[in-house]
């Protein structure tokens, strides 16, 4: 009885929040008028009229509807989309002093503005001022050791995995990423599989379709006991507050013992008190943080690469091309990058076409503003639409269309010289606006630039044949033995064809993805019964008939950060004495104790039911 009233209370309270907000009249000054906008439902504004799926799409069509600039009441709150990067500039950068706050994230424990945990969500104050001059001195020292040979390191045992067993690309996309971003962070890459968890988990918090108090906040304020989603986030902020510790403490080890590697740890510790921070951990967090801000985000455009070469196959070998020429017999390398023009226009393609960040990250205006007669409510949660800002007509003909030659042909608008230096993914649009631009875009620049230049260097991608076939992405090539070395890559002594061709089914999971498949969360990946298969015809299927059919490239996630959805493919060999090759140099590192595998960190099952671990995700 007594938990029927707390929880009628609860909604009560939750209800009268909503009217007063829905009620509340906002004064507008003579001679503005307010931004246009669809009307929208008592209390609950207009979240009815977007889908959960691929929102973005809807508030594109708003945006060629009510205009460049337009405003949505989402359940008492007030939304302003821009699909416009003039409008972004002149609000978000030229205004950044009243444009540059974040707005509250309901579902963390801690308030994300204030807290100085997390970079990318604090509003501008000291925590903010301080930790961005870290940002600052990390990025450039690690970006002129050409980020330590990481990516070029980790591109070799990526290229293993997909030999291996390509039915698991997205698994070797990812990890790549995590690995690299570990080695940057903590000058080691056996954290990989923690620190894509610790991002999957963050990255759920802060999705407004992800956490339940991100959609129903007056949950946050019940007890844990009777919000199950509430001790969920309380645990997972417990389990990375003493993760971050636990890295900090192995690179104070490895200092004392004179054996780190290059890191942004070692360089916090090595200054410590240069920085200003103010509590015990903050250290751990500014760098822990930038770990897991790439650990994954990197990877959603090389999976969109491999979606895009599928549709439009007639630029891959336009890029092997390139490749061949530059690089020879020899994987792509960071001096490369001046001599490889169309590989960073197929990148920067792929973060336009597909970008990562579909609804583009918030801004939060601090006081009542105006735009071209347009009166702007202080407290307005803004928007820089990604999606409809990267298909402006004027500047992008074709918008729908992946066409990489939009970067590299004079005729087009977004041509620039030189080439030895543009297109670069350097400052675009994806990256923020303003005081919030993202400092990690150099790793981003350097990750995807090895990363997607290997895979193209070694390997075809191209759709499966057949009509409806079901067909596991395969190697075509003559497999070679593989060592048993138990290095977080599929353990086989041997690979025939015939295993190969056998199914996803015959591929032996990693210690991940069996604690993975246990559990489901919004935007989490199909499970192969579920999974939607691509036909010769570019539709979608499921094994439920009555399931509507998904254009197979927007097939995406749900969450802020928009990942494209496993789908099947062919990825083959180009050259077996490339392969043989890539094989002899990881073996090579290998004996030189270059791979570790992964780590488990909170004992049997990854922690499960206990204080400390991996949540439900």
């Amino acid at each position: 009885m007594a938990t029927i009233t707390i929880i009628f209370i609860g909604s009560l309270l939750c209800l009268l929040t909503l009217w007063r907000r829905f009620t509340a009249k906002h004064k507008i000054p003579l001679g503005l008028k307010p931004l246009p906008g669809p009307k929208g439902y008592p209390i609950i504004g207009s979240v009815p009229d977007v889908p959960e799926k691929n929102g973005f799409v809807k508030f594109a069509e708003w945006g060629k509807e009510y205009g460049p600039i337009y405003q949505v009441n989402l359940a008492g709150h007030n939304h302003v989309w821009i699909s416009s990067d003039q409008i972004s500039k002149d609000l978000l950068a030229k205004k950044g002093a009243i444009y540059s706050d974040r707005p509250h994230i309901p579902a963390l424990i801690s308030d994300n503005r204030t807290s100085s945990q997390y970079l990318p969500l604090l509003s501008k104050n000291d925590g903010w001022t301080r930790q961005r001059k870290f940002a600052n001195v990390i990025m450039r020292e690690s970006e002129k050791a050409l980020f330590h040979r990481y990516p070029e390191l980790e591109a070799k045992r990526m290229l293993v995995e997909l030999m291996d067993d390509p039915s698991r690309y997205n698994h070797a996309l990812e990890s790549f990423i995590a690995r690299v971003t570990c080695r940057l962070a903590w000058g080691h890459s056996d954290a990989s599989d923690e620190l894509k968890q610790r991002a999957r988990e963050l990255l759920i918090g802060v999705s407004p379709t992800g956490a339940l108090g991100n959609k129903l906040p007056f949950l946050m304020s019940l007890p844990d006991w009777l919000v199950p989603a509430k001790a969920w986030e309380r645990r997972r902020a417990a389990t990375e507050r003493r993760f971050f510790e636990i890295m900090q403490g192995e690179v104070e080890c490895d200092i004392k013992e004179k054996k780190a590697p290059s890191s942004w740890m070692k360089t916090f510790l090595e200054n410590r008190s240069k920085w200003g921070f103010k509590y015990e951990l903050e250290g751990a967090y500014a760098v822990g943080m930038h770990g897991i801000a790439g650990a994954l985000t990197i990877a959603a455009p090389m999976q969109t690469f491999c979606l895009a070469m599928c549709f439009y196959p007639q630029y891959l070998p336009m890029l092997q091309e390139e490749l061949d020429r530059v690089c020879g017999d020899r994987l792509p390398r960071s001096e490369d990058r001046p001599n490889l023009p169309f590989l960073r226009a197929i990148i920067r393609e792929c973060i336009r076409w597909r970008p990562p960040v579909p609804t583009g990250i918030p801004h939060y205006l601090i006081q009542d503003d105006e735009y071209d007669g347009y009166h702007i409510p202080k407290g307005s949660v803004m928007h820089p639409l990604e999606w409809a800002i990267g298909r402006d007509p004027t500047m992008f003909p074709d918008p729908e269309a992946f066409n990489p030659l939009r970067w590299v042909k004079p005729e087009y608008p977004t041509y620039q010289e030189p080439l030895t230096q543009y297109p670069t993914i350097i400052n675009c649009t994806q990256f923020g606006y303003g005081r919030r631009v993202c400092q990690g875009q150099g790793v981003a620049d350097e990750d995807l630039l090895i990363g997607i230049g290997s895979i193209a260097w070694l390997f075809n991608i191209a759709q499966n044949p057949g009509d409806g076939d079901v067909t596991v992405p395969t190697v075509v090539s003559d497999p070679e033995t593989v060592e048993n070395v138990s290095l977080g890559i599929n353990e086989k002594a041997s690979i025939s064809n015939e295993e190969l061709n056998a199914g996803i089914n015959s591929k032996k999971p990693t210690k991940e993805d069996i604690i993975l498949s246990k559990y489901d969360y919004p935007g989490s990946y199909p499970t192969l019964d579920e999974k939607p298969t691509q036909t010769a015809s570019g539709k979608s299927e499921t094994k439920d008939k009555k399931a509507p059919k998904i254009d197979p490239t927007l097939d995406f996630t749900t969450l802020l950060i928009a990942k494209p959805l496993p789908f099947e493919f062919q990825l083959t060999i180009r050259d077996n004495e490339r392969a043989q090759r890539i094989r002899n140099l990881f073996k090579e590192g290998v004996k030189n104790g270059d791979y570790k595998g992964g780590r488990e960190y909170w004992g049997e099952n990854q922690g499960k039911d206990k204080p400390l671990g991996w949540g439900k995700v």
